[in-house]
C-alpha cells in the first residue's frame, strides 16, 4: 500500500491535477472578494476614426462635420457592443456574415413586440401626439392672376385696380402678366401648391375666403391675385379610419425605442475610449472627436 501511494505521488499527472485544483480554488476565493467586475473596454483608435472619416468623404465628396463624425464613431461603438454581446450569446454559429448579421440578430431579439395588442386608448394617444404624421392635407381649387414686379412700377396700385375689376366680373384670362405656372388648380394638395409657389404662398391661400378674389399673395415669382373656388380643410382622421396605419407606426416607434434603451443599458457596462485624430492624418478632419473616454 505504501509503495503504491509512493509511486502514485511521483506521477506528473497527479501533480498537474493538484496544482490545477489549487489555482481554481485560489481564483474562486479571490473572485468572491471582488464584488465589481472590471469594465469591458471598447477602444476606438485614431486610425479607425480616420477610416470612418475617409469612408464618409468618399461617399459624400466632402469631409464630415464634427457632429457627423461623432455620430459615425457612436455607430461604430454601437456595432462593436452589439457584436460582442451577440458573440457572448453564441449567435455567431454557422453565419458567414458574422459581424453585421450578429448586430441585426441581437437588435431583433431586443425588439419589444408586445405592442401588437395595443389598445385603442394607447393608439389614440399616439395619434394625438403625432398628429402631423397622420393629418390629411388641405386641398384647394383656385384661380390666380400673376403680376410681374419687373414690369410694374407701382405693384400695389396695379394689384388694387385689378382686384376691383376681377370682383366686378372681369374675365381673369384677360388680366395680369404672362406666367409659366397654371392659372387654374383643381383640388390641389397644399404640398402641391407649395411645390409650385412656395410654402408661404401655400399657407396663405388655404386660409383665404371662398368665392371672392383676394390678394395680392406673394410667391418667389412675384404677386398673385387669387380666387378660391373650393376648399377641403386639413383634418386629423379618426382612429377607426386609419387604425392599421397608426398601429404600424406605433409598433415601429416602440421597437426603435426598445432597441435604443437596450443599447444604452448595455453600453453602461463598457468603458469607451476614442483616440483623437492627429494633425497629419492625410488631410482628414483633425481633432473631430472631442473627449477620449466615454
Amino acid at each position: 500500500m505504501t509503495q503504491t501511494l509512493s509511486r502514485l505521488w511521483r506521477e506528473p499527472l497527479l501533480h498537474f491535477l493538484l496544482i490545477g485544483a489549487a489555482l481554481f480554488l485560489y481564483y474562486d476565493i479571490v473572485g468572491e472578494g471582488d464584488s465589481e467586475a472590471p469594465p469591458k473596454r471598447v477602444h476606438v483608435n485614431s486610425g479607425q476614426v480616420a477610416q470612418l472619416a475617409a469612408n464618409f468623404e468618399r461617399t459624400r465628396m466632402r469631409q464630415p462635420t464634427q457632429d457627423e463624425l461623432d455620430a459615425m464613431v457612436e455607430s461604430h461603438v454601437r456595432e462593436e457592443i452589439f457584436y460582442r454581446e451577440a458573440m457572448a450569446m453564441g449567435l455567431d454559429q454557422n453565419d458567414p456574415m458574422v459581424r453585421r448579421r450578429m448586430r441585426m440578430k441581437l437588435e431583433f431579439m431586443l425588439e419589444d413586440l408586445s405592442g401588437q395588442d395595443a389598445s385603442d386608448v394607447v393608439l389614440s394617444d399616439f395619434l394625438e401626439r403625432n398628429a402631423d404624421r397622420f393629418r390629411d392635407e388641405a386641398q384647394v381649387s383656385f384661380r390666380q392672376v400673376y403680376l410681374d414686379p419687373d414690369q410694374r412700377s407701382d405693384l400695389g396700385k396695379d394689384a388694387d385696380q385689378l382686384l376691383s375689376r376681377l370682383n366686378h366680373g372681369r374675365d381673369p384670362e384677360t388680366l395680369g402678366d404672362r406666367t409659366l405656372v397654371p392659372r387654374t388648380y383643381q383640388l390641389a394638395l397644399q404640398s402641391e401648391v407649395a411645390r409650385d409657389f412656395g410654402d408661404q404662398f401655400a399657407r396663405e391661400i388655404v386660409s383665404l375666403p371662398v368665392g371672392e378674389w383676394s390678394g395680392p399673395v406673394f410667391s418667389p415669382f412675384g404677386a398673385h391675385l387669387v380666387k378660391i373656388d373650393a376648399r377641403i380643410d386639413a383634418r386629423l382622421p379618426e382612429l377607426a379610419e386609419i387604425r392599421d396605419e397608426v398601429l404600424r407606426e406605433y409598433l415601429e416607434d416602440k421597437r426603435e425605442q426598445q432597441k435604443n434603451l437596450a443599447y444604452e443599458k448595455l453600453r453602461e457596462g463598457y468603458m469607451i475610449t476614442v483616440e483623437p485624430l492627429s494633425a497629419n492624418s492625410n488631410g482628414v478632419l483633425s481633432g473631430a472627436v472631442a473627449g477620449e473616454t466615454r
